[in-house]
């Protein structure tokens, strides 16, 4: 795939497959969620286009937010926390409703947008297909086929609403400092 953006004050961005595939797994996600946006409101559909031919985007400073560092520091400060902390924390409760949302080319393959069925186990954990997981990236990476944020893909439900477990991991840290 090939994107090229153009800020529309003379600077031109140009996005190979490499240089996505680089980008951290939630930097990928936002941008390609932006460009699907982005075509969508330009009456393009992303489905429609070639992927190695995708048309010049012309994009205001404004709409474009991009900002590396906060995704740098949030991998590093992030990394450590696992799903049974939560769980030891009283944030997450055993039978606890899990499900995955699934990444888009998958859901259009699958006709799902989310692997449901799924629950917190009495240890904290997610176990999916006899596999279990205290981390929620390796969980939604399996169910995607590939890379994904599962602190944004993976939701639990609470008091009847979904909540991504990112929501549950900033309560444990106001917890835990």
């Amino acid at each position: 795939m090939t994107v090229d953006v153009s800020l529309g004050f003379g600077m031109n961005i140009h996005l190979t497959d490499k240089d996505i595939s680089e980008m951290s797994a939630q930097l990928r996600n936002d941008f390609l969620d932006w460009l699907s946006q982005h075509l969508r409101a330009n009456d393009m559909e992303f489905s429609n286009l070639s992927l190695t031919q995708l048309p010049l985007v012309e994009v205001s400073p404004e709409q474009l937010e991009l900002n590396l560092n906060p995704v740098l520091d949030e991998k590093v400060e992030n990394s450590h926390v696992k799903l049974t902390q939560l769980y030891d924390a009283g944030i997450t409760k055993k039978g606890m409703p899990v499900r995955v949302r699934l990444k888009r080319e998958v859901a259009k393959i699958l006709g799902c947008n989310y692997v449901n069925g799924l629950d917190i186990s009495p240890k904290g954990t997610i176990v999916y297909k006899s596999e279990e997981f205290d981390k929620p990236s390796p969980l939604a990476a399996k169910v995607n086929g590939g890379g994904a944020n599962g602190w944004y893909y993976v939701q639990v439900k609470n008091n009847g609403e979904w909540i991504s477990l990112e929501e549950l991991r900033q309560n444990w840290r106001k917890i835990n400092g």
